[in-house]
């Protein structure tokens, strides 16, 4: 059965599976959830929370290992474990352990996928590759130069981007009835491939697209993930999806949990979790005994106990684990519009980005052209003002 469902989800780019989780599980999980948000909200506790999209009144919060996230994550990967493994193959780890939540009046995430098609990333970007061996001389003749040196690099880079980027997939177990005024995760399927990104990043890089144009561009309506408690949808990274509008009075939570398989890491997903758990837990390693259990639960009157300690800025910075290490993985905010002294355009995603006036002639003036990265930012980033806004502060 494991093959069969690694071959359906491989080609649908989702999965549904009911009654994973048992209703008393979710019950006990969703209540530590909320309770552990608000207090973290609360406290000002940024440092408990991962990016997302539309965050107004959703929140993605880190996990710890405590008794229902550890019996979560057994229930979840004695089901599926078996599934994933076929899919992506090879040693797979788990690369996100959050709980994502959306208030009453949360508006429609923009539709999305949360990392870029490593095909699409090379046959969408304008970089004329070297022709010649890596550490032999092009057009300058100049070995040593450092526009040789960076197109060697650039053209290796491209290349395994293209071929080697490892598969994500993100499961959204539902913690509570999700009914269709909730705002439930809309999936399209089959839009994880070279065709739709491409169509995603040809025709939207600079605005949001709506649940509408996606049904059109795509030419695949959308299915609404109304799942029942303890119910859970699963989807490549790469699936065109984004989170609905919660026009009830009622809060939505999920448990989130991604696992990546082996390859170059792609760009894109939020990596939401606690930095102390990283590269701690593969696949392999479930069932997890008691042991691992690590954090109280969370009950009214006794919350923040239950949240993790911060971790301090001196340890952060010694491990690599500080807020620059964040801004690596999850690149740097799009400042506001009117702190753009000028922009420049990615090769790879077609993005604008702002820069100083004094980095853009050499930014622009590479034989290769500039690429998010070089000032800190990544391709699957909103570009958040549209280009005629761009044009209008530079006009």
């Amino acid at each position: 059965m494991a093959a069969e469902e690694a071959d359906r989800l491989l080609e649908d780019g989702y999965m549904v599976v009911e009654g994973v989780l048992e209703a008393e599980l979710c019950d006990a999980l969703r209540e530590h959830v909320l309770l552990c948000t608000d207090e973290a909200k609360r406290l000002g506790r940024n440092d408990l929370f991962g990016n997302i999209q539309e965050a107004a009144r959703r929140a993605d919060l880190k996990l710890d290992l405590c008794d229902p996230v550890v019996e979560a994550l057994n229930s979840l990967f004695h089901r599926c474990g078996p599934m994933l493994a076929k899919a992506m193959g090879g040693l797979s780890r788990l690369v996100e352990l959050a709980a994502i939540t959306s208030d009453s009046g949360a508006v429609a995430q923009p539709v999305h996928a949360d990392t870029m098609h490593g095909v699409t990333r090379f046959l969408q970007s304008d970089i004329q590759l070297p022709s010649g061996p890596p550490g032999k001389a092009g057009a300058t003749g100049d070995p040593d130069s450092e526009d040789e040196d960076q197109a060697d690099d650039l053209g290796e880079i491209v290349r395994a981007v293209a071929t080697e980027t490892a598969l994500i997939y993100t499961v959204l177990v539902a913690l509570q009835d999700v009914e269709p005024e909730m705002g439930p995760t809309h999936v399209w399927p089959r839009t994880n491939t070279v065709e739709h990104h491409a169509a995603l990043w040809g025709t939207h890089t600079g605005g949001k697209l709506s649940v509408a144009e996606a049904d059109k561009l795509f030419a695949t309506p959308h299915r609404d993930m109304l799942l029942r408690k303890g119910d859970l949808v699963m989807y490549d990274s790469r699936t065109m999806h984004c989170g609905g509008a919660n026009m009830s009075s009622s809060r939505r939570s999920v448990f989130c949990v991604s696992t990546m398989g082996p390859g170059i890491r792609p760009d894109g997903t939020t990596w939401t979790m606690l930095k102390s758990l990283r590269n701690r837990l593969r696949l392999g390693d479930f069932p997890l005994s008691g042991e691992m259990v690590q954090a109280p639960v969370a009950k009214p009157g006794a919350v923040a106990e239950a949240l993790p300690p911060p971790v301090a800025a001196a340890v952060q910075d010694a491990q690599g684990n500080g807020p620059a290490a964040d801004a690596e993985e999850e690149g740097r905010p799009i400042p506001p519009l009117e702190e753009w002294a000028a922009a420049v355009q990615c090769s790879l995603c077609t993005r604008w980005r702002p820069c100083s006036v004094e980095e853009a002639p050499r930014l622009t003036g590479s034989e290769h052209g500039f690429f998010c990265k070089s000032v800190g930012f990544k391709c699957t980033q909103e570009q958040r003002y549209s280009t005629q806004e761009i044009d209008a502060i530079f006009g």
